[in-house]
């Protein structure tokens, strides 16, 4: 078992789909703290204060594209792992050419993605 401690940051604007993911990844031994954010323009301004080991990121938010953030991350270097939640599949080369550790289809990787979180 790792014995490191992972700060997570979920972006996902479907508060039900963000709650379970909130609830779920509290079970998880290795998460150290959670924060849940429902916008892109949230999400990048927590992240300029804060060091996430690890992100859930939802692709269609209300204010862009999560891509952005991607973009963001790969440009500044970060050493983070991004697990990308959504049904945008069709997007899922463009998020590992922007540096994505992961892609999870929204529609049916859900038990997938919290087992990935486990192992982050």
């Amino acid at each position: 078992m790792k014995a490191a401690f992972h700060n997570l940051l979920i972006v996902e604007d479907n508060p039900f789909i963000g709650r379970n993911i909130f609830d779920a990844a509290k079970q998880i031994d290795s998460i150290r703290d959670i924060c849940l954010t429902k916008s892109l323009h949230e999400a990048i301004s927590i992240f300029n204060k804060t060091n996430f080991d690890v992100i859930i990121l939802d692709l269609k938010l209300p204010d862009g594209n999560g891509v952005e953030l991607l973009r963001m991350l790969q440009k500044d270097k970060k050493d983070t792992k991004v697990f990308v939640f959504s049904i945008s599949t069709e997007l899922r080369k463009t998020c590992f050419k922007y540096g994505a550790f992961a892609f999870f289809d929204k529609a049916k990787d859900f038990d997938e993605l919290i087992e990935a979180i486990k192992i982050a």
